[in-house]
């Protein structure tokens, strides 16, 4: 019989190759190097390799020994258009607002303890180079998931907290972070009903998460979140700035 232990850890591994190669681009990472990142041994990663690449997930990339994403991938994503209704709501709002203001917007979406960019809007590309859509980072980290945390129950939240604890403390940041100081930012995400990020992650940058609750019965949460410079973010000018934000995406906020 198949230890289950043994199962979910196999499945665990697939899962973290997986998230691995969606980092780079087509020219893939070899073996070793997929290993380390994956912190397993070259031939328990070989077998998770395999299967992945039997189903179409894992390709051979064109340098020999390497591997990245595979067909099915982008196949499963397109199948899946549950969020597009609630983006196209959105889209009209935060381009007005990104126009109006210049900041680059993101749609941030639960994904287990992870947040994921689901869309981003900016009329500046060189906005986009924190974050491009299907990027991922542990919920809690920046204001975009901070104000995810934010609106779901609070036994949720907390669990989500605890186990993403030891990923906040190695995540790279300029200041210390850890599960007590995301509690503290999503308690006051809850109070002032949106979310800061005080420059926790990028030199002279912070930003603005604002929470988007489900209107329909299978709409999920969403955040809407944007980086600014640190100098402009008085509670006056956070508020205001919130404000017209909720206000270009109305009534959907």
């Amino acid at each position: 019989m198949t230890n289950p232990t043994s199962t979910s850890l196999n499945a665990e591994r697939a899962l973290d190759i997986l998230l691995i190669l969606g980092e780079v681009g087509p020219e893939g990472l070899s073996l070793m190097e997929v290993s380390q990142k994956v912190g397993s041994g070259k031939s328990s990663v070989h077998r998770s390799l395999a299967a992945l690449q039997k189903k179409g997930f894992v390709e051979a990339a064109e340098r020999y020994g390497h591997y990245r994403l595979g067909p099915a991938i982008p196949m499963l994503a397109r199948r899946q258009e549950r969020l597009e209704p609630q983006i196209e709501l959105l889209r009209p709002g935060i381009t007005e607002f990104s126009r109006r203001t210049g900041f680059g917007v993101y749609v941030m979406v639960e994904a287990g303890v992870d947040a994921v960019c689901a869309e981003m809007v900016s009329r500046i590309l060189r906005q986009h180079f924190s974050m491009g859509i299907g990027a991922r980072v542990p919920m809690g980290v920046a204001a975009g998931s901070l104000a995810l945390l934010s609106i779901l129950p609070e036994e949720s939240a907390a669990r989500i907290i605890n186990a993403n604890a030891e990923r906040y403390i190695s995540h790279p940041s300029l200041l210390h972070i850890d599960a007590q100081i995301v509690s503290q930012e999503v308690a006051a995400a809850r109070q002032r009903g949106y979310a800061v990020n005080n420059g926790f992650y990028l030199p002279g940058s912070g930003g603005l998460g604002l929470p988007v609750r489900p209107r329909a019965t299978y709409d999920s949460p969403v955040a809407l979140s944007f980086n600014a410079p640190l100098e402009l973010m008085t509670e006056c000018w956070m508020d205001k700035t919130i404000a017209e934000l909720r206000e270009s995406i109305a009534p959907e906020a």
